[in-house]
């Protein structure tokens, strides 16, 4: 690329509603375990100029069951599709906000015995 050419190089803005390589890497914490243990079977991304999705297949049914997506303003969201429709089950600012509903819990203590 000579000078003046450098000197015109057009910058494109980062399209507010894709995946940063952040968001990425917190999806894939949550996925991969589920993926290994065979609770998920695949993960696919579909992305749009007003969107980017990451639809999760589980084993034996025939359709995405949840959507991970971030939208052209920079929201993320969570949905359940229950063959009825798809139903918001996260909602947040962030990634990690948004996925919360997903990572593990610390378990409490029984409050009485199990038998």
């Amino acid at each position: 690329m000579t000078a003046s050419a450098a000197a015109t190089a057009t910058v494109l803005a980062f399209s507010s509603a894709r995946f940063t390589p952040d968001d990425l890497a917190t999806f894939e914490t949550i996925a991969e375990p589920k993926l290994r243990d065979g609770h998920w079977v695949g993960v696919v991304r579909e992305s749009g100029r007003e969107h980017d999705r990451l639809l999760v297949l589980l084993p034996e049914v025939d359709r995405p069951v949840f959507r991970f997506e971030r939208d052209g303003s920079g929201r993320y969201t969570l949905s359940f599709h229950d063959r009825s429709g798809w139903y918001g089950i996260g909602a947040g600012s962030s990634a990690a906000e948004c996925l919360s509903i997903w990572r593990p819990r610390p378990r409490t203590a029984a409050p009485f015995p199990v038998l």
